[in-house]
């Protein structure tokens, strides 16, 4: 599905968990993210080998691999790096990052990020994903990701809050600590000067007559 038809994606949910603002900048003000070396690297293709150890330990009878699923309920779009199917018929999504692991685990936009494609496990198969998985590349490191019910009504919400944002095209405030803001790749186009002087007028002139 399109933004034209006004769909967004899973990793806007990923980017509000992150910072809401970062979904005001790539669908109002088309900004596109800051490509780091990192960044670059993670965008390679994902090798099966990497969750190797996953597969010994669930021996999913079915996987799909970037598998693109739609949800018309959700107006939601995205593309799953691992789908697998144990014997006992579980659902299980699991992630491949090129980065590393929060010190308390999973990070939180990731969370976000499994949860919304359990969602989308539920609309097109019917099937319930209560777990999933991420692996971080540069730990090493696979971990598990419990799929509550109230994690997945969070990121319903915050999918509507998306859509609002969009269509409203109001900026949200920036609630992060420094820190974040330093790591992230859409910091150019957030800072006052930014927002109000070149970059923003660039940024503005790619949407075309208004």
């Amino acid at each position: 599905m399109s933004e034209e038809l006004g769909y967004i994606k899973v990793v806007d949910v990923k980017h509000y968990g992150y910072c809401p603002r970062i979904v005001y900048i790539t669908h109002v003000l088309h900004c596109d993210e800051v490509v780091s070396e990192a960044m670059e690297m993670g965008s390679e293709r994902h090798e099966a080998g990497y969750i190797a150890p996953l597969i010994a330990r669930l021996k999913p009878v079915k996987i799909f691999r970037e598998l693109k699923l739609d949800s018309d309920r959700l107006k939601l779009s995205g593309v799953v790096d691992y789908l697998l199917i144990t014997d006992l018929d579980e659902y299980v999504v699991a992630e491949v990052k090129w980065s590393e692991k929060a010190r308390g685990g999973v990070k939180f936009d990731h969370k976000l990020q499994l949860a919304a494609y359990a969602l989308l496990v539920k609309e097109n198969f019917g099937k319930d994903v209560k777990r999933g998985f991420v692996y971080y590349r540069v730990d090493g490191k696979i971990l598990e990701v419990f799929l509550s019910g109230g994690l997945k009504r969070f990121v319903e919400r915050i999918v509507e809050e998306i859509h609002r944002i969009i269509l409203d095209e109001k900026m949200p405030p920036v609630k992060v600590t420094e820190t974040r803001c330093m790591n992230c790749g859409f910091s150019r186009y957030c800072k006052p000067s930014a927002l109000s002087g070149e970059v923003y007028k660039q940024a503005r002139s790619r949407r075309g007559p208004e």
